[in-house]
C-alpha cells in the first residue's frame, strides 16, 4: 500500500500549479503590451522601405529588359488614383492596358503612396516633383526622372531616381528639418 501512495504523490508533484500558470500568462501579457506599440510604429516604415526597394528593383528590371529586347521600355507612374500604381507600358499608349505588369501601392498597406513626406525639396535643392514616366532605351540609358513615395505617417520619404546615364538611385529622406543635402541618405 505504501508503494501505491508514493506513486500518487509523485504524479501530483509533476506539472504546473494554477498559480504558476497564471504568473507565466501575466508575464507574457506584459511583454506583449510592451512589444506591440513598437511593432505598430515600425510596420509602416518597413512597408514603405519594401515598396521603395521593389520600385528600385523594377526600374532595374525595365532597364535590363530594354537592352535585352533592343527597344524602349516605359515605366508609367499614375498618381491619379489613391493609392497610386505604376506599370510597364509595353504598347506605348500612355495608358494602362490589361495584361501589362501593374504594381499597386495598396498591396503594401500602411498608406504607401506617391508623395514627398516632410521633404519639400530634393537633395539638389529643387522642389520635389513627380516623374510621369521614365523610358529606358536599348542602350540602357533613360530620361531623368524621380519618383517620391511616402507612407501614412508622412515622416519618411524615399526618392527613386532614373538618370540619363541609365543609373538608378534610391535615397531616403530622414525627416530632419531644416532641409539639407545631408538629410538624404
Amino acid at each position: 500500500m505504501q508503494g501505491f501512495c508514493r506513486k500518487i504523490r509523485c504524479r501530483r508533484q509533476a506539472g504546473f500549479t494554477m498559480a504558476e500558470l497564471m504568473i507565466v500568462i501575466v508575464i507574457i501579457a506584459i511583454l506583449s503590451a510592451i512589444a506591440v506599440p513598437s511593432i505598430i510604429n515600425w510596420l509602416p516604415n518597413y512597408r514603405l522601405k519594401s515598396a521603395a526597394r521593389d520600385l528600385f528593383s523594377n526600374m532595374q528590371k525595365a532597364r535590363m529588359q530594354a537592352v535585352k529586347e533592343n527597344g524602349d521600355i516605359v515605366m508609367m507612374f499614375d498618381a491619379g488614383t489613391n493609392p497610386g500604381f505604376y506599370y510597364f507600358d509595353t504598347d506605348n499608349n500612355n495608358a494602362y492596358t490589361a495584361g501589362e505588369n501593374r504594381i499597386d501601392f495598396s498591396a503594401y498597406g500602411s498608406g504607401v503612396d506617391y508623395g514627398n513626406g516632410n521633404a519639400a525639396l530634393n537633395w539638389d535643392g529643387d522642389n520635389c516633383t513627380q516623374a510621369g514616366s521614365i523610358t529606358f532605351n536599348s542602350r540602357g540609358t533613360s530620361n531623368t526622372g524621380t519618383v517620391y513615395i511616402q507612407n501614412k505617417n508622412h515622416d519618411i520619404c524615399y526618392a527613386i531616381t532614373g538618370r540619363s546615364s541609365g543609373s538608378i538611385k534610391l535615397r531616403k529622406y530622414n525627416g530632419e528639418l531644416p532641409f539639407s543635402a545631408s538629410n538624404w541618405k
